[in-house]
């Protein structure tokens, strides 16, 4: 009997958090053929394997008449019996994976152990180490006495063996182990009988390991050698593995978006600068972006991205690289710093020089006036004006002037950014940095990196992007309306509602 599969018997996906170790065992299995266990530093042999533990069960209820015992007989709906705790063996994941393995041998099962480093692996296999040793056939090499316990759960419970059909013990009696000497022991009924254990060749254990914990319990060449091994290297442009299609996460910072493979080609090379190693390094899934929109809320990227950061990685380094310079304080940023000074995120996100994606416009919300803009009237410091364009939609101030720069582009695809820089500096209200190129746009922020979250892009047809300010408040939007309608941009701005 051959391995069902053409898979490793026994691997190990190691690599960065987040890179997707999990995801790729679970891809490969589903819950029908596979149980699911993850060591943490209390896991020992009976947790992993079984033990006898106190649980609750149905026992018959009993008295004693002279010197007989009679037992209840239902009656009346009463079913005579009552819930007591009584000591019963109890399998845990890899009996689980091992009862159900052996019941049909033509099918694979899978027992998946997450974190294998951080459990003391040698406490928890004890002499189950000695199965990991596979033959060429897939079965261990050689098989090793259960203890009691596991031999009388084996053999009498219906958990065990005990309760499989004809056929299904059968199949377990014929079962010979054919060593890579040539020589071929007949085990079959001692595997039934629970006196001896023996991995049959269509159970496969697969595990995770990340990098990152690697010194919790380091495991021991005698352990590793037994296992195939499988890095997870970090993909900064992964793609779907079921559509193929790229995955393009986002994360928000204010009303920006920013590209999170764009963030861990920068952040990653700074911890291995740092730390000399590339275990703290973070893979593309190490946070999750909503299903709905894939975009990385800003509280997500603060205090799970921004925190293991700052307490994990950096916590025994010297941060004095100019990426994490809090120009404001003269000094490296502190993770105390994001929530202190509402500044100090979008400050360190200038620092790296993300480009900022395009939003979805949706997601926009107008801003209070800026100091000094507001009209005499005061009601117009929160105007909340809704605007059509083309005779479409209700917009607000800042959705109304990215939209139209968005529609004119798309209407002229054959137009380079310096001709819709030119021909959109025609409807500019008066302002200064109405509408900058790349370039413009790099030099303002590397004078003024606040500055960064003050403009939007949007891509031309030649593939460059223009950058044009959101700032916008109701006289400024009311200029801008009037120049865009007088122009021939094509484009017209009505208001709609308030």
């Amino acid at each position: 009997m051959k391995p069902p599969l053409n898979e490793p018997l026994q691997i190990i996906y190691y690599g960065a958090p987040g890179t997707g170790k999990s995801f790729t065992i679970d891809d490969k299995t589903d819950d029908e053929n596979s149980v699911r266990t993850t060591f943490h530093p209390d896991s020992d042999y009976a947790s992993f394997v079984g033990a006898y533990k106190p649980t609750m069960e149905n026992v018959p209820i009993n008295s004693i008449y002279g010197e007989s015992v009679q037992f209840a007989t239902g009656k009346n709906g009463h079913p005579g019996t009552e819930k007591k705790i009584v000591y019963k063996y109890v399998p845990q994941a890899f009996l689980k994976a091992y009862v159900a393995a052996w019941s049909n041998l033509d099918t694979p099962y899978f027992l998946i152990i997450e974190e294998i480093n951080r459990g003391n692996c040698a406490q928890i296999f004890g002499d189950l180490f000695q199965l990991l040793d596979r033959n060429n056939a897939g079965s261990s090499s050689y098989a090793i006495h259960a203890d009691e316990d596991i031999s009388q759960f084996l053999s009498s419970d219906n958990k065990g063996f005990a309760a499989l059909s004809d056929e299904q013990k059968d199949a377990i009696r014929a079962f010979e182990l054919h060593k890579d000497n040539g020589k071929t022991q007949a085990v079959g009924q001692n595997i039934l009988d629970g006196k001896l254990l023996l991995l049959p060749p269509n159970l496969y254990i697969w595990a995770t390991m990340n990098t990152s914990d690697q010194s919790l319990f380091p495991i021991d060449s005698a352990f590793k050698r037994r296992w195939n091994w499988k890095y997870m290297p970090i993909e900064y442009n992964p793609l779907d593995k079921k559509t193929q299609q790229p995955i393009d996460w986002k994360f928000q910072i204010g009303d920006n978006l920013y590209s999170w493979g764009q963030f861990l080609g920068k952040i990653n090379p700074e911890i291995y600068t740092l730390t000399e190693s590339s275990d703290k390094q973070m893979g593309y899934f190490f946070a999750k972006a909503d299903n709905a929109t894939g975009i990385i809320s800003e509280d997500v990227f603060l205090n799970k991205v921004l925190f293991y950061l700052w307490t994990d990685v950096f916590k025994d380094f010297d941060v004095s690289s100019e990426l994490f310079k809090n120009k404001k304080a003269n000094r490296s940023f502190r993770f105390t710093d994001f929530f202190e000074d509402s500044e100090a995120l979008g400050n360190f996100i200038a620092n790296l020089n993300l480009d900022i994606v395009e939003i979805d416009i949706n997601s926009i919300e107008d801003e209070e006036p800026l100091d000094g803009e507001a009209s005499e009237n005061s009601q117009s410091q929160r105007d909340l004006s809704r605007y059509s364009i083309n005779g479409e939609g209700k917009n607000n101030k800042r959705q109304t002037v990215l939209r139209s720069l968005r529609k004119y582009v798309e209407a002229n695809p054959s137009l380079t950014a310096t001709q819709v820089i030119e021909k959109w500096n025609a409807v500019n209200p008066q302002l200064p940095y109405f509408i900058l190129s790349t370039s413009e746009y790099e030099a303002r922020i590397a004078d003024l990196p606040n500055q960064r979250d003050r403009y939007w892009s949007v891509t031309t047809g030649d593939g460059e992007k223009v950058y044009i300010t959101n700032q916008w408040n109701a006289n400024r939007i009311r200029e801008f309306m009037n120049l865009v309608n007088s122009s021939d941009l094509g484009i017209h701005i009505e208001k709609v509602s308030e």
